[in-house]
C-alpha cells in the first residue's frame, strides 16, 4: 500500500470582500518521515506590479518564521505522532494559527507518496503552485557591488542628510595580528560593539563555488578575531542567495559557517531593511 502526504496552499487574501487570493506559499508534510517542508518565492516583483500595497515585508516576516517552524519540526519527529490522524490540526496548532488575518492555509489536501526522493517532491509542488513568480522576471546579479549599495541605499533614506556622501565612502582596513595580512571593509560603524559590514554575495552558479567562498571567508574572520577581541569588535556580512533554488541547501551551509564564527553577525538580503534601521539609530 502507498504511503500518504499532506499539503496545504499558504494563501494571501489581498482583498478579502472581493475574493482576491493569491498563492504565495506551498507546506508540506510527510507523516512516516516526519519531516515537514514549506516552499516559497524568493521574488515577489511580480506581486508588487499587480497589488502595490502588497505588504511585502509581513509576508516574508511569515516565511521566515513557518521556515523556521517546520525546521524545527523536522527535529522534533515524536510531534508528528501527536497528530497522524489530523494533520489540519497540526498546522493549526504547531505552524500557523488559523485565524481572520490575511495570510491562512488553505484546507489540507492528501496525495500518494509517488517517490521517496521529496526533494522531487518539492521541486514540483513548487514548480504547480508558484514558478508564477520566477517566470519572466529579469533579476540582476546580487553581487557585493549591489548588495552595498542597497544597504548604503536605504541608510541615506534614514538618516535623510544627516551624513555626507563622504562618510559613506571611507572603508576601513585591519591589520592582522602579527601577520602582514591586512583587509578593507566598505563601511564601518559604532553602538557600543565597532561594527565592520562586508557584503559576500553567494549569488553564484556552482555549489563547489559557494562553499568555497564561505570557507575563504571563514579563514579572514579567524585570523581577525584577535582584532575583533582587543577592540570589541563585529564582522556584520551582508549575504545574498543564489538564483537557483537547487543550491539553497549549500548556500544554507555557506552561512551556517559564517554564523558560527563567534564575531560575526550574518545579515541577509531580506533583512537589509531593519539592519539598515539599526544602523541608521546609531549613527543618530
Amino acid at each position: 500500500m502507498n504511503s500518504v502526504f499532506y499539503y496545504s496552499i499558504l494563501q494571501y487574501r489581498y482583498a478579502q470582500s472581493l475574493g482576491e487570493v493569491l498563492n504565495v506559499g506551498v507546506l508540506l508534510l510527510f507523516p512516516e518521515q516526519r519531516q515537514a517542508v514549506f516552499l516559497h518565492p524568493e521574488r515577489l516583483g511580480r506581486i508588487r506590479k499587480l497589488y502595490p500595497k502588497f505588504a511585502e515585508r509581513t509576508i516574508r516576516s511569515y516565511f521566515k518564521g513557518i521556515v523556521a517552524r517546520t525546521n524545527q519540526l523536522t527535529k522534533q519527529p515524536e510531534i508528528f505522532a501527536n497528530y497522524e490522524e489530523h494533520p489540519r490540526q497540526l498546522i493549526d496548532n504547531e505552524i500557523l494559527i488559523r485565524d481572520s488575518s490575511a495570510l491562512q492555509f488553505s484546507e489540507v489536501k492528501p496525495s500518494v507518496l509517488y517517490t521517496d526522493d521529496l526533494s522531487a517532491i518539492g521541486d514540483q509542488f513548487y514548480k504547480l503552485y508558484l514558478s508564477f513568480y520566477d517566470e519572466d522576471e529579469y533579476r540582476p546579479r546580487h553581487d557585493e557591488t549591489y548588495l552595498l549599495k542597497d544597504y548604503k541605499q536605504l541608510l541615506r533614506q534614514r538618516l535623510d542628510g544627516l551624513l555626507s556622501s563622504k562618510a559613506f565612502e571611507q572603508p576601513v582596513t585591519v591589520k592582522a595580528k602579527g601577520t602582514s595580512l591586512s583587509y578593507q571593509f566598505p563601511f564601518a560603524w559604532q553602538n557600543g560593539s565597532f561594527n565592520l559590514v562586508k557584503p559576500v554575495s553567494f549569488d553564484l552558479k556552482l555549489e563547489q563555488s559557494i562553499i568555497e567562498k564561505a570557507t575563504l571567508n571563514v579563514g579572514q574572520f579567524t585570523v581577525l578575531n584577535d582584532y575583533a577581541e582587543q577592540r570589541n569588535a563585529r564582522f556584520d556580512v551582508l549575504v545574498a542567495r543564489p538564483k537557483d533554488r537547487k543550491l539553497y541547501k549549500p548556500y544554507g551551509q555557506a552561512i551556517q559557517l559564517l554564523a558560527n564564527q563567534p564575531r560575526v553577525n550574518v545579515v541577509e538580503e531580506d533583512e537589509l531593511e531593519d539592519y539598515s534601521r539599526k544602523t541608521a539609530e546609531a549613527l543618530r
